[in-house]
C-alpha cells in the first residue's frame, strides 16, 4: 500500500469515527439519560490514558513535556480552554439538539478564526474574506431555520453550545501550534484530554452512577465513542498527516459531519430536509475552501 493511499485510509476512517462517535452519544444521552459531566469526565480520562498509551508503544517521549514550566503551563491553558472547552460545549450540543447539527456548527471554526483575525488586524482585509463571512452565515441561518426566520428547526441551548464549541474550536486549533513544535501531536493530546478529564472531575455530580445500570448495549456505546470514536479517531488523523497534505486531508475531514447527519438521518429518524441540506453544503464548501487557501500552514486535528 502506498503511502497516500494509506493517509486516505486513515484520515477517512478517523472522520468516520467522529461522526459515528456524536452520533452515538446523542443516543446516550437520548435513550439512556445519561449525564453530561459524567460522560465527558469517563471520555475524556479514559481516552487520554490510551493515546499516552499508544504513544509510549510508539516509543515517544511521553514525559518531556514536564521538563520545562512554560510548556506545562502552555499544556494546562490548552487542556481546559482548549480541549475541554470544546468536548464539553459540542455534546452540550448534542444533548441539546442533535448531532448532525452540533457538528456542523463545530465546523464554523474557521469562520471563527477568520473573523478574529480581521478584527485584531492580523491579517489584511480582503473582498473574498466578507464574501466567505456572508455566505457561511447565510449556510447557518438555513441549517437553523430551513430558511423561515420564524421557523428555527433546532432547539436555542443547542444553537447557542453549538456556536460556542466552534469559538472553542478556533482557539483550540490557534494555540496548538505553538504546543507542536517541540511535542510531538499525540502525546500533547493525550495529556490535554486525561488533565482535561480530571479537571471538570472535580465538578462530576454523577460518581455514584454504575455504568451497569446502562446495560451491554449501553455499554458497548459508551466503550466505542471513548475508544473509537475519540481516541482512535484522533490517533488515525494524526497520523494521516505523515502521508498526505492539508487539502485533502482538509476534503476526507468533511466526512465527519457528513456520516453524523446520515446517521442521524438513518439510524435516529432525525428530520433534516433539502434546505437544511443546501446550508450544510454551504458550510462545509466554505470550510474546504478556507483550508485549501490556507493548505500552507500545518493540518492540525478536528475537535469532536
Amino acid at each position: 500500500m502506498n503511502k497516500q493511499l494509506k493517509g486516505i485510509m486513515y484520515v477517512t476512517l478517523g472522520a468516520i469515527f467522529w461522526g459515528v462517535g456524536g452520533t452515538i452519544s446523542q443516543q446516550l444521552f437520548e435513550g439512556y439519560q445519561i449525564p453530561l459531566d459524567w460522560f465527558i469526565t469517563i471520555r475524556l480520562i479514559l481516552s487520554g490514558l490510551f493515546l499516552l498509551l499508544l504513544a509510549k508503544l510508539r516509543k515517544q517521549h511521553v514525559m518531556n513535556i514536564f521538563n520545562h514550566k512554560h510548556s506545562f503551563f502552555q499544556l494546562l491553558i490548552y487542556s481546559i480552554f482548549g480541549m475541554l472547552a470544546v468536548q464539553y460545549t459540542y455534546l452540550a450540543s448534542i444533548e441539546g439538539g442533535n448531532a448532525a447539527v452540533a457538528t456542523l456548527l463545530q465546523y464554523l471554526a474557521p469562520i471563527v478564526i477568520l473573523t478574529y483575525l480581521l478584527l485584531t488586524r492580523k491579517t489584511v482585509f480582503r473582498l473574498i474574506d466578507l464574501i466567505i463571512i456572508l455566505i457561511s452565515t447565510f449556510g447557518t441561518f438555513l441549517l437553523l431555520t430551513s430558511g423561515n426566520i420564524n421557523n428555527v428547526v433546532v432547539a436555542p441551548s443547542a444553537i447557542i453550545w453549538g456556536l460556542l464549541s466552534a469559538v472553542a474550536a478556533a482557539f483550540y486549533t490557534m494555540y496548538a501550534g505553538r504546543l507542536f513544535v517541540h511535542n510531538t501531536p499525540l502525546v500533547i493530546v493525550g495529556w490535554a484530554m486525561l488533565f482535561a478529564g480530571l479537571f471538570i472531575s472535580l465538578f462530576n455530580r454523577h460518581w455514584n452512577i454504575n455504568p451497569l445500570d446502562f446495560g451491554l448495549m449501553g455499554n458497548f456505546y459508551i466503550v466505542f465513542v471513548i475508544i473509537f470514536g475519540t481516541a482512535m479517531a484522533f490517533f488515525l488523523y494524526l497520523l494521516s498527516t505523515k502521508y498526505i497534505d492539508p487539502q485533502l486531508t482538509a476534503l476526507l475531514g468533511c466526512i465527519e459531519p457528513l456520516t453524523a447527519v446520515i446517521l442521524s438521518i438513518i439510524w435516529l429518524k432525525q428530520p433534516f430536509n433539502i434546505i437544511q441540506s443546501i446550508g450544510m453544503l454551504i458550510i462545509l464548501g466554505v470550510v474546504l475552501f478556507i483550508s485549501i487557501l490556507n493548505s500552507k500552514g500545518k493540518s492540525q486535528p478536528s475537535r469532536s
